[in-house]
């Protein structure tokens, strides 16, 4: 009898081969699935002491002894912008069906943070880890312990994101899918067309000014660009700063191509607190295809990326060594009020 207060004593293996009447081993082969056969008969009368003693084996020790801990890490540079976190929940729901648990860092586009949080991952040994963007260099530390790394959301093309000896990633072809936008603007009528565009040092961010540059200065002339774009960082109050140096820059756009949803976001207050009415006075593009697109007044019309194929892809390269290394994933033109009908 244990004194008042006290938990009751937590089933031990010990406990539950003896209900079952087999030796502690036999308990454990059943538990690991192995190393030695057991009869179904005695695998049954296992799993039945197992449920009658409710007892469960301790998670740190088993890991020790098989060598992984069914956790698997994911680093996120800003959790508040809509696109990595449903990325991050696509993750998580692919690992589930796996049997990982998954935790999460937020590096807040802090390099030093990011690295600080990659050396604590190297000591803890997760199973994998799955790194959105990234800063170069910032992963020796998880590749020098063994830990299997990935990166998501790279900017690539021809079927190659990086190049030999950089961690396998998933991505798309930004520079491609910003060509598909942007045509689809220029289908509507539109030739000044302006740019809210992304962080410099982003590599999604430069190929889809790329394209932007490469499909809209034939139209406006290379000098005319510099009226035409705005660079801001993946937030509302970038998006909605950025808008308003369009509208007061001169270069009279007619249709705005935005480098990320949550920008797009701030750019639609921006646009409605002027009295610019979106599409009919301008229409508006953006890349991601998250959620809250579908929700925006308008709703945008949106370069999506499919963010269940990504996570896919990034577990097949993380616990399977999928091949290629590199994987290029289709991106998808999803049309909405935001542009408006066609202009003659």
């Amino acid at each position: 009898m244990h004194a008042r207060g006290d938990a009751p004593r937590a089933a031990t293996r010990d406990d539950v081969a003896r209900r079952a009447g087999v030796s502690s081993a036999v308990v454990s082969y059943v538990l690991n699935d192995g190393p030695r056969p057991v009869a179904d008969a005695t695998r049954a009368r296992v799993l039945a002491a197992i449920a009658e003693l409710d007892y469960r084996p301790n998670a740190t020790a088993r890991a020790l002894r098989l060598r992984s801990t069914r956790t698997l890490a994911l680093l996120v540079p800003d959790i508040g912008n809509p696109f990595f976190a449903e990325l991050a929940k696509a993750v998580q729901t692919a690992a589930f069906a796996r049997g990982y648990a998954v935790t999460y860092g937020d590096t807040e586009y802090e390099p030093e943070r990011e690295r600080a949080q990659l050396a604590a991952l190297a000591e803890r040994q997760p199973d994998g880890v799955l790194v959105i963007g990234g800063t170069p260099g910032t992963l020796a530390p998880l590749q020098a312990a063994g830990v299997p790394v990935v990166t998501l959301d790279r900017s690539g093309a021809s079927g190659a994101l990086g190049p030999a000896g950089e961690p396998p990633s998933v991505g798309i072809d930004d520079e491609a899918a910003a060509r598909a936008g942007i045509r689809h603007l220029q289908q509507h009528g539109h030739e000044r067309i302006a740019l809210i565009a992304g962080p410099e040092d982003s590599p999604a961010a430069r190929a889809r000014r790329r394209a932007w540059t490469e499909l809209v200065a034939p139209a406006v002339g290379t000098t005319g660009l510099n009226a035409l774009v705005a660079t801001a960082d993946y937030r509302r109050e970038g998006g909605y700063r950025a808008a308003l140096q369009l509208l007061d820059g001169g270069g009279a756009p007619t249709a705005v191509f935005v480098s990320a949803d949550v920008q797009a976001i701030g750019a639609l207050r921006a646009f409605a607190e002027r009295g610019v009415r979106v599409p009919d006075e301008l229409a508006v593009l953006s890349f991601d295809g998250t959620s809250e697109a579908e929700f925006t007044s308008p709703p945008l019309s949106v370069i999506r990326q499919p963010l269940d194929a990504i996570a896919e892809a990034a577990l097949g390269l993380l616990l399977d060594g999928a091949s290629p290394r590199h994987v290029l994933v289709s991106h998808e033109l999803v049309a909405r009020a935001s542009c408006g009908p066609h202009r003659d």
